[in-house]
């Protein structure tokens, strides 16, 4: 008995370290921007590219290497010299064979860069291109908080009209038990009773729909937040009974959209990178020095310590300068050119869209705040209203197409508060991101 305690134990302390509890949307979107899988890949993407910073400083620094040769010349170059200067006849000519079948070569060499123009504007393009990626990296964290906050209230949205749903199944049922007694004790015909059974099955149908929404929506929440599809997730926070904490001034003109960065970075870049090709142009000079050995062996007797190695060293300057590449410059130089304006027009057709969706966002807010109190009324005239119809059907002042009419208004006015009510706490939310909340 007492093993059995301790598994239980552990086995609810484990569901327990599993249960996450988030109690607003900004709490929502804080784990999001730590825990998303997409967001924590983009991140170690960027420590990633972030070496190559080192890699385009290298270019600068100094090398060093150490290097071997060895060949074996299986046929040797013959020349015919005239005999006569070694002791022979006039007119009679004698080969001599040059070289020796073996030779060994092993050295170290150092160069180091003294002047390099476009290797100092690499690093400038290495720090940009990361620059681009931290950019971009924002613009994958607002879509993801934006995909959050439009998930997070939906998920709300589908949890409250469950409980909708569920007081509508509750008068369903009630009545279609009224019906069921007046239909057995003769006072209304069957046609009513099917009408009135139809009208129940409908709500049990709607509320197996929010059922399975919510889920859904739940589990992709889980998800966005980091979380496995098994691990648990409660939501403390009410839709409706937050109604009433609505409320933001507006969006604030001085905070740039990522998207709108990142096409400005993109713009820098290609400028730099046009400055690069211009510095093509420019000489390289640059310092080197290399010491080797040399072994020549008419046989295979490299190990042969009595035999000599013969130094040869070496140092001194490289000067390179450009003069005709084939047109590959100019024409990097004209593409480098169009890049750039392709940038600027991307750049200025960006910020448009930015100012257009930050509109859209701004008024559909505001929309949706002053018809909340128009639809709030609406929707608790409404539910007054059902349950004044139901209590005359039980009493039997009201037939069953006036109750009818009354639940269908009913339907209406709750759908209607219910999506505006949420596309204020979205709207604010995502106002509130954009303002860098």
């Amino acid at each position: 008995m007492k093993q059995l305690l301790i598994v239980i134990l552990l086995v609810a302390s484990r569901d327990v370290r599993a249960q996450t509890v988030v109690r607003t949307v900004q709490d929502a979107i804080q784990r999001t921007r730590q825990h998303n899988p997409d967001l924590t890949i983009a991140r170690q993407n960027r420590v990633t590219q972030d070496q190559q910073r080192a890699a385009s400083r290298a270019a600068l620094l100094p090398t060093a290497r150490a290097f071997s040769n060895f060949d074996y010349n299986y046929a040797l170059p013959t020349q015919l010299i005239p005999a006569e200067f070694l002791g022979g006849q006039p007119g009679e000519f004698r080969s001599l064979q040059f070289g020796v079948p073996f030779n060994l070569t092993a050295g170290v060499e150092v160069s180091m860069p003294l002047l390099s123009r476009p290797n100092r504007l690499d690093i400038g393009l290495t720090v940009q291109n990361l620059r681009i990626i931290d950019d971009q990296n924002l613009v994958l964290q607002d879509e993801v908080s934006t995909q959050v906050a439009r998930i997070y209230h939906a998920t709300l949205l589908t949890r409250s009209a469950i409980d909708i749903a569920r007081r509508n199944v509750a008068n369903a049922d009630t009545i279609a038990t009224i019906a069921h007694q007046r239909l057995a004790k003769g006072q209304i015909e069957p046609l009513e009773f099917n009408r009135l059974q139809s009208i129940r099955l409908t709500a049990e149908d709607v509320l197996r729909q929010n059922e399975l929404t919510y889920v859904r929506n739940l589990n992709q929440l889980k998800v966005l937040l980091g979380l496995t599809v098994r691990d648990s997730l409660v939501l403390e926070q009410n839709l409706m009974g937050s109604a009433q904490s609505t409320g933001f001034s507006g969006l604030s003109q001085t905070v740039e959209r990522p998207q709108v960065t990142v096409r400005r970075s993109q713009l820098e870049l290609f400028r730099q990178q046009l400055n690069r090709e211009n510095g093509l142009r420019w000489p390289t000079l640059s310092v080197y020095a290399r010491y080797s050995v040399q072994a020549q062996r008419k046989e295979f007797s490299f190990f042969d310590v009595s035999q000599k190695w013969f130094p040869i060293g070496v140092a001194g300057l490289q000067l390179n300068i450009p003069i005709y590449s084939g047109g590959l410059r100019t024409a990097n130089l004209n593409r480098a050119r169009l890049r750039i304006e392709q940038a600027q027009a991307e750049l200025a057709y960006e910020q448009t869209r930015a100012e257009l969706d930050n509109q859209d966002i701004l008024n559909t807010y505001h929309q949706a705040v002053n018809s909340l109190t128009f639809n709030r009324q609406n929707y608790e005239l409404n539910e007054q209203n059902t349950q004044i119809a139901l209590i005359k059907y039980r009493a039997g002042i009201f037939a069953y197409d006036q109750y009818l009419n009354v639940f269908n208004e009913s339907l209406n006015a709750q759908n209607r508060y219910l999506n505006n009510l949420s596309n204020v706490f979205i709207n604010q939310t995502i106002l509130q991101i954009r303002n860098g909340y």
